[in-house]
């Protein structure tokens, strides 16, 4: 099964740095324009100028290698001396309640989906894959680790990270801009090494985010076939801990020409409820609300009992099968939303929202079982995990 081993990370220099909070940043694909010229503005180090710069073109993969090079040349980056695994703490609020999550960074050994060692569990779209590996061979490095999460029943290895934890100081500790707390630790002990690596050899890996940078690693492995590109950086989290928050990604259908050849199928394909108000925190994963400003419609859907197997008793399945692709010819537009206030927001009198619930892991994990993938932007795991805090030199 799964194979992960202690690497040498390449991190910024505390020496050099005042606040590694100035310096990291969220994942490429969640930064729009006015966070990337924020993280421009916020320190002239700060990663995004390697991990999404603002040249044009491909010009903008030689600015990234010629900044990499550079700091690494002036220490600003600098390698640790040895082998470790890197424990990662977040703390952070989400509908006000605080939460925690712990996990670890390691370097895990690449196998192509069909083994079932790596799993993933939505589709991918092309263009982000051929950027990433424009700059991944540009920086010979993995900028940010990929996301993954396992199942740890016996919690032996949350045992081992919090009684480490516990009892060492942090290597780094810096804040996001949304206000998460990040915290990196490094295992040097050869044992303990061991024992979470044996941990790993009769489990699967679940790819939560990172599912481009995971294909773009593969290709590129295809490419060099060298012992250090076998190997990619992932952030590994125990699935069963409760700030491992998976949320969806909900769908606003624009320019919508016939609402009423729609609205009849949702009546004859799902058990629909008139409402008066959304309330998404309690929707059940079977179920889901349907918004149209036009004509006043606000109803709660429900799958039925005959079609919960074929849709793996997930909303955003049905949704796909039943509403998006059979009309995708009576809208012109789609959008996709990480938070109900964003949707709602949004919403044109000739839109309509479709407003999904959160899911749990094991359900993503029987999807992923069954040799399928979820539609493309299904899930949002929360929080993401920070880029900027470790690097892995490939070759």
């Amino acid at each position: 099964m799964a194979e992960i081993k202690s690497f040498k990370a390449l991190r910024y220099n505390s020496e050099t740095i005042d606040d590694i909070s100035t310096v990291i940043a969220p994942p490429y694909d969640v930064i729009n324009k006015e966070q990337q010229e924020s993280l421009y503005e916020l320190n002239e180090k700060n990663v995004i100028r390697i991990d999404l710069n603002k040249e044009p073109g491909d010009k903008k993969y030689e600015t990234a290698r010629t900044i990499f090079e550079a700091w690494q040349n002036e220490n600003l980056l600098v390698s640790e001396t040895e082998e470790s695994i890197y424990p990662y703490y977040q703390k952070f609020n989400y509908e006000d309640n605080e939460h925690e999550r712990i996990g670890i960074v390691a370097l895990v050994k690449l196998h192509e989906f069909e083994d079932k060692i790596i799993l993933p569990h939505e589709e991918t779209f092309s263009g982000p894959k051929e950027d990433r590996l424009k700059l991944m061979k540009a920086c010979r490095a993995n900028l940010s680790p990929i996301f993954g999460v396992f199942e740890d029943s016996n919690d032996l290895i949350q045992r081992t990270i919090i009684d480490f934890i516990a009892s060492n100081k942090p290597i780094i500790e810096a804040e996001s801009l949304d206000g998460i707390l990040n915290k990196i630790w490094k295992i040097t002990d050869k044992n303990i090494i061991a024992d979470i690596a044996s941990s790993f050899a009769e489990k699967q890996i679940l790819i939560a985010d990172g599912h481009h940078r995971y294909e773009t690693s593969l290709n590129l492995n295809k490419e060099f076939k060298t012992p250090q590109s076998e190997f990619t950086m992932f952030y590994l989290a125990p699935s069963n801990q409760k700030g491992l928050l998976i949320n969806p990604t909900h769908r606003v259908l624009n320019n919508v020409k016939d609402f009423d050849s729609i609205y009849s199928s949702i009546k004859d394909n799902f058990i629909v409820e008139n409402c008066d108000k959304i309330n998404e925190k309690d929707l059940a994963p079977n179920e889901f609300f349907v918004v149209y400003k036009k004509s006043n419609v606000l109803i709660k859907c429900k799958i039925k009992n005959k079609d919960l197997d074929k849709f793996y008793n997930m909303s955003v399945f049905a949704v796909q099968s039943n509403i998006m692709n059979p009309y995708k010819d009576l809208y012109s537009d789609i959008k996709f939303f990480k938070n109900f206030e964003d949707t709602k927001s949004s919403l044109k009198n000739d839109s309509v929202g479709l407003i999904l619930p959160k899911f749990l892991p094991q359900d993503i994990m029987n999807v992923v079982l069954s040799n399928t993938k979820m539609p493309q932007k299904s899930t949002y795991f929360y929080p993401k995990v920070a880029t900027g805090l470790l690097f892995n030199k490939l070759y």
